[in-house]
């Protein structure tokens, strides 16, 4: 895999519309695939046309960005066509969700498409898919044959390659197995010779193995998340309780070869930059044990220094190590803890949850 990767990222580096994508990724796609409706009227209509339902519309243009969806395209004698756009991030169904609703208003119910290079993992209603690859292939065969190329048509088999290349790319972070070990960094950092690229497929794997974990453990209070710190991707998953009066959130979170167990606090006196509030943390913290016990087989002893390890200004953690944890150690281990979790809270469950207690990915 690591030569199928080091030759797919070179063609991607030397294409100059790879070079031209980086940095802005959705909106870089958006932009050429709306400059090719405009440019290409009759191969574009070949691509899309066919998504587009029965109606009528105020002409044919593109129109970028309207009410935050990524692009559509209209016809005189069709309906419009919505585009949403996924390149490395995975689809979101509430933001596919949203989108529909938005056009529930229009005169004409359009077609919607979502463009990405990740099936949604989810039923995405109305939503038809269509693969980066797919549309590569589609680019190509409704592109002229002609003796002389015109420059809007070489650019679009040059985004035609710059696609596929993507599609096989990305598709080499998907989680394909619970053997796989959780992350690929040695692999990606040895034949990825861009850092903006590393970045994006260190994130894309992280979300990926947060969906993994997700669709293992789908009773997680708050579905599992993934980001990006230090340029070091991560996975975690939290879960709102209240215990003996105080909220918090209790969960864990992999960073590299670190597993922590990780209580955060919200509400003073334990949230705060202070000596006092540190305190205060640490010593709800030490009554509470329980929010730091490691799944078996992991290791058992905390690998800081100090009894705690803290992220200023409202958590506490404990790490172990974990070298080269895999995909069904991870799920195993998430498993575990959701468990524990569960059985902290009284038997009505997590209860109301105050509007302070939030918790995103970094």
């Amino acid at each position: 895999m690591t030569e199928e990767l080091g030759e797919i990222a070179a063609r991607i580096n030397t294409n100059p519309l790879g070079r031209l994508m980086h940095g802005q990724r959705e909106l870089f796609h958006s932009n050429l695939v709306g400059w090719f409706f405009e440019v290409l009227p009759d191969a574009a209509d070949a691509v899309f046309r066919s998504y587009a339902p029965e109606g009528v519309d105020r002409g044919r243009f593109p129109e970028r960005e309207p009410k935050n969806m990524d692009l559509v395209f209209h016809w005189p004698d069709r309906a419009p066509v919505v585009i949403e756009n996924k390149v490395f991030s995975l689809p979101g169904k509430k933001q596919l969700d949203a989108y529909e609703a938005t056009t529930r208003t229009w005169p004409h119910a359009p077609g919607l498409v979502l463009l990405s290079v990740s099936a949604p993992g989810f039923d995405a209603g109305n939503w038809q898919h269509l693969r980066y690859g797919d549309l590569a292939t589609r680019i190509r065969a409704a592109l002229p044959e002609t003796e002389t190329q015109t420059y809007e048509v070489e650019t679009m088999r040059h985004y035609a390659d710059l696609i596929e290349d993507l599609q096989r790319l990305i598709d080499t972070v998907d989680v394909r197995s619970d053997s796989e070990t959780v992350w690929q960094n040695s692999t990606v950092n040895e034949v990825i010779g861009s850092s903006q690229m590393r970045a994006a497929l260190h994130k894309a794997r992280a979300q990926r193995v947060a969906r993994a974990i997700n669709d293992a453990i789908p009773t997680l209070e708050q579905p599992s998340g993934s980001g990006m710190t230090r340029a070091k991707p991560l996975v975690e998953a939290f879960e709102y309780v209240r215990i003996d009066g105080v909220d918090l959130h209790i969960g864990w979170q992999l960073q590299g070869d670190d597993f922590r167990r990780t209580a955060i606090y919200y509400d003073a006196p334990y949230k705060g930059d202070s000596d006092a509030s540190r305190h205060q943390r640490e010593e709800f913290s030490r009554q509470h044990p329980q929010f730091f016990t490691f799944p078996s087989p992991l290791a058992q002893k905390h690998h800081g220094r100090g009894e705690f390890n803290h992220f200023a200004p409202e958590s506490v953690l404990k790490y172990v190590r974990v070298p080269g944890m895999t995909i069904a150690e991870l799920k195993a281990a998430a498993a575990a803890v959701h468990a524990e979790i569960v059985a902290m809270r009284p038997s009505g469950g997590a209860g109301a949850k105050p509007a302070t207690a939030t918790r995103a990915a970094p």
